[in-house]
């Protein structure tokens, strides 16, 4: 049990490091970033409300009070860098593999995420109360 918690928050941790540096290019380095959702084909205008998404999805991940919530953020993260592969693919620029990577951890996190949780609710239910 204690190896599974701590498997699931390694690579949360991975994937938060990830988006909190992808959120920092965002908001502090914001005309490279404009140029590159340029080269992405993505307008401008989209830079902030992805930045604002992905800290909210972030902060649902870690705070986990209500499984819908859970599922939305984690249905947005895949969106997101789905998307964002598809892009890289279809413009040519860059290779994407941050964004595979970041994929990559956040399907690991997910269903560790669940085995976890599956693993919490059966020994609530073998505990007496």
């Amino acid at each position: 049990m204690k190896k599974q918690y701590t498997t699931y928050y390694i690579f949360l941790g991975l994937f938060s490091l990830m988006i909190l540096t992808s959120l920092y290019k965002h908001l502090f380095d914001y005309e490279t970033m404009v140029q590159e959702y340029a080269k992405l084909g993505y307008p401008e205008h989209l830079i902030k409300p992805l930045a604002i998404a992905q800290f909210i999805g972030l902060c649902t991940i870690y705070y986990n009070k209500s499984k819908r919530l859970l599922e939305w953020a984690y249905a947005g993260f895949i969106l997101n860098l789905v998307f964002a592969i598809i892009a890289h693919y279809v413009s040519k620029y860059g290779n994407g593999a941050p964004a595979v990577v970041c994929l990559a951890l956040l399907f690991t996190t997910y269903f560790l995420g669940k085995k976890r949780n599956a693993s919490k609710e059966k020994e609530r239910v073998m505990v007496p109360a």
